[in-house]
């Protein structure tokens, strides 16, 4: 990968900054985003309707008679007790995504993040060790380089290059370019001048969304939970309000001790499953 426009490096020197303001309540924002920026926001990760149509979390709460609002949980909006497997939910289409944003959204959300930085060519992207599937296109020599330890066994692998290259993580069926006679499944592209064809992009079989992002100079910070079903960002009052304010993603502005533990959501009542 280092002839290309994304190289693993040393984690554990670019992300020393992210842990020393991270703290708070189980389940807080400010447990996965350090307190260091002026505003954070909540991106919902979108689901699907019964006939596959993307909807948002507003539209499900509008459908179900529930309460949209920047605590929602996606259990006690459906109306299950069950925060895990959703037993008894009132929603028969499709569940938000853990971890991770669709990369509709992901590309959405970069084209606003590339405002609110000085340098979108020199980026971080930390992909979470946990998810272990999307460590699968990198080589031994590359795992060996520290990693960005956070707590509670948070470990990434961390990559650096533009910001406009977020949609080289992924697979293709393809033999890698750099490698024709290798393995047949390596990096959807692998340099600037040999970037993939759109229908390339558009039929690849998977796209690995990084669990972190941030750009060199820290303005911003984009943090996808492994457990999480919304993207957490933090940075300047005038990045959320851009990013509440687009029509293509769902976000409501949140504060570093909002909480997104389940059972959260005082607005959305569930029966308790200690009564059942």
């Amino acid at each position: 990968m280092s002839d290309g426009d994304l190289q693993v490096i040393d984690g554990a020197a670019v992300g020393a900054w992210i842990e020393p303001g991270l703290g708070g309540e189980f389940g807080s924002v400010s447990r996965q985003v350090p307190k260091v920026f002026d505003a954070y926001a909540r991106v919902f990760h979108r689901v699907t309707d019964d006939d596959g149509n993307h909807v948002t979390w507003d539209e499900v709460a509008k459908r179900l008679g529930r309460t949209a609002h920047r605590e929602m949980q996606w259990h006690q909006l459906v109306g299950s007790s069950d925060p895990s497997n959703f037993e008894g939910s009132n929603w028969s289409g499709g569940r938000p995504d853990l971890g991770e944003m669709e990369v509709e959204e992901l590309d959405r959300l970069c084209q606003v993040l590339s405002r609110h930085t000085a340098d979108p060519e020199h980026c971080y992207f930390g992909l979470c060790a946990i998810q272990s599937y999307k460590l699968a296109f990198l080589s031994a020599e590359q795992l060996d380089l520290p990693r960005l330890e956070l707590p509670w066994g948070r470990d990434h692998v961390v990559l650096s290059g533009p910001l406009s290259a977020i949609d080289q993580l992924g697979w293709s069926d393809e033999p890698p370019k750099n490698d024709p006679d290798g393995s047949t499944i390596g990096l959807v592209a692998t340099s600037t001048d040999a970037p993939a064809e759109p229908q390339e992009l558009e039929d690849r079989r998977w796209f690995e969304a990084p669990n972190l992002i941030w750009p060199a100079e820290r303005s911003w910070l984009v943090v996808s939970e492994v457990d999480f079903d919304s993207t957490l960002v933090g940075g300047s009052r005038e990045l959320i309000g851009s990013l509440v304010g687009c029509p293509d993603l769902e976000v409501y502005e949140v504060e570093p001790d909002t909480s997104l533990a389940a059972f959260s959501d005082k607005l959305n009542p569930v029966p308790d499953p200690e009564e059942g």
